[in-house]
């Protein structure tokens, strides 16, 4: 009986110490922080959500030949997944995908990029248009402007689905084409290439004039294989 009795208090306190427990005991939210948390003896739960804003979506990877561009002269283009790119006057090389303008701009995110104050050389192959994904992560601005001593300027644009060429077609955003030194200013604060933290863009690329003419380095229509686009580029944060 003295045993019974025993064990019956035994469980009565752990009940009631239990109950204690639950009224004193905290739920940390870590929502926030950085580093360590410390967590004290009397939590029961951590609850960690994202806080902030949500880093941006990775830009989509599908790439292909199918992919035609608005058209030009009522001439269009196809899509350009691969190729080379050389970063002067330092002659930085890559090869490689040419679909996201992180990688090829140094593994960088927007604005953060490489090759400021460098002029990227695309090798376009003719009858194809390079469009690359890139999602600002943060306020700032990007710029491109035509460097005729190493490529043609063609035609340049910013649009919300690859292959926006044409001024004034759906998705595109702002194009200009071929006529010396064109550039185009993408920002997150102003402009007419106003872009959106969060959501994804493409810049792209075509050595061509407004008629959908294909241009050879130098700004004269030709048969060429390959032709070269050159844009000084620079960016900062805002």
């Amino acid at each position: 009986m003295k045993r019974i009795t025993f064990l019956m208090v035994a469980f009565y306190l752990s009940i009631a110490a239990l109950f204690t427990l639950t009224a004193t005991a905290q739920t940390v939210n870590c929502n926030g922080a950085t580093g360590n948390v410390a967590i004290p003896s009397t939590v029961l739960s951590v609850t960690c959500p994202t806080g902030g804003t949500p880093p941006p979506p990775p830009p989509p990877t599908g790439c292909s030949a199918s992919q035609v561009s608005t058209a030009l002269g009522g001439k269009t283009f196809q899509r350009q997944c691969a190729g080379s790119m050389t970063a002067w006057p330092v002659g930085t090389n890559y090869y490689g995908p040419l679909t996201d303008l992180g990688i090829v701009f140094g593994n960088k995110s927007f604005p953060n990029y490489s090759y400021l104050g460098q002029s990227p050389t695309f090798q376009i192959d003719s009858g194809y248009y390079i469009s690359l994904a890139f999602t600002p992560a943060a306020s700032g601005l990007i710029k491109f402007t035509a460097n005729n001593s190493y490529g043609d300027g063609g035609t340049i644009s910013l649009s919300t689905a690859p292959g926006g060429l044409t001024p004034g077609a759906p998705s595109v955003i702002c194009a200009m084409v071929y006529g010396g030194l064109n550039s185009i200013l993408v920002s997150t604060t102003t402009g007419s290439c106003r872009v959106t933290i969060g959501q994804t863009y493409y810049i792209n690329f075509a050595d061509t004039n407004a008629n959908g003419d294909q241009l050879c380095f130098g700004g004269t229509a030709g048969n060429c294989p390959q032709s070269r686009v050159s844009y000084a580029f620079t960016a900062r944060a805002q």
